[in-house]
């Protein structure tokens, strides 16, 4: 049974457009985020598809349950095992309104045009254009600066020949300078009034990972990722649409009992070791004072004998 035939229409009249033989080049990504483009361009022709999403690591992703629920068919029907998109040489019949096919067929076409080149054939790079293009839409501007900024510079870092040797592997001035000025730019954007339950935690992570950059660089990598983790399991609850609340209430419960604890519990781990690591530090920068001390004043004897023996 079809609950959303409009949206079933539009999926089908969509990869119709796009890819009507089913090629790998417009993939589960491109589906995904394709999909939400329109979304939200028909909400400006006050048309709603009630697409089932939330928003999550690489920005808005269909909720499966509900969408198989709403258009008859699993998101793996139109996903082939290649992760390329369902041959749609022809799109099914509709009941939907001829007026109402029109318009979804209008802006179907000037959306996947948008995307293409003049000789019909996508652009170059078109899924990092879709991604700029859905996260343009992100309801808090901290998505844009960690996930879009930020963390694709930690994978430029992550990906430099200089890995190819991890235990000498250590970042230049200028590179902590600009992981520090991300650091700052995100912290300054948090959603803190929404996210209020985990902007402590947030400033415990953000705390941690400047002592990371003295006493253990290469772990910042790990410690960015899988803050984005933590951080997209609380998103997906704030900013969803179409979904169940019995859905979002057991994402909310499995985060408060178990996702919150988890993380917080490994990140004060992680923290109390660095601070170790600190410490001695500071003991050492101590004991090296404490010489250095010594040895001025041992000179300067020497000098002050010398001196009265001249």
């Amino acid at each position: 049974m079809v609950k959303n035939p409009l949206l079933k229409y539009s999926i089908e009249r969509l990869l119709h457009e796009a890819n009507p033989e089913g090629g790998t080049f417009f993939g589960a990504t491109a589906f995904n985020k394709t999909i939400f483009l329109l979304h939200k361009q028909l909400m400006a022709d006050a048309i709603d598809l009630k697409l089932p999403y939330f928003w999550y690591l690489q920005g808005s992703l269909i909720e499966e349950h509900q969408f198989e629920e709403d258009v008859g068919h699993p998101r793996e029907y139109y996903i082939t095992s290649d992760r390329s998109s369902r041959r749609m040489m022809t799109v099914p019949k509709s009941s939907i309104p001829g007026d109402l096919k029109e318009t979804v067929e209008e802006n179907i076409i000037s959306l996947v045009q948008y995307y293409r080149q003049p000789n019909g054939y996508f652009k170059k790079g078109y899924v990092d254009l879709l991604l700029d293009d859905v996260y343009a839409k992100a309801p808090y501007e901290f998505q844009r600066v960690f996930n879009r900024k930020f963390i694709p510079y930690l994978e430029t870092l992550k990906n430099s020949e200089r890995m190819q040797d991890p235990a000498s592997f250590s970042f230049e001035n200028d590179e902590q300078e600009k992981i520090e000025s991300f650091l700052d730019a995100s912290l300054r954007v948090f959603p803190q009034d929404d996210m209020e339950q985990i902007y402590n935690t947030y400033l415990e992570w953000d705390d941690t990972i400047r002592i990371t950059l003295d006493y253990e660089e290469k772990k910042i990598f790990q410690m960015s990722d899988n803050f984005w983790n933590f951080f997209c399991h609380d998103l997906r609850i704030l900013q969803n649409e179409n979904l169940s609340p019995k859905l979002i209430q057991h994402w909310n419960s499995r985060f408060i009992e178990n996702i919150l604890p988890k993380y917080e519990s490994g990140l004060e781990k992680l923290r109390k070791s660095l601070l170790k690591k600190w410490k001695a530090g500071q003991d050492e920068d101590r004991e090296i004072d404490g010489l250095v001390a010594k040895l001025n004043h041992l000179s300067r004897d020497h000098f002050e004998r010398s001196g009265n023996e001249a």
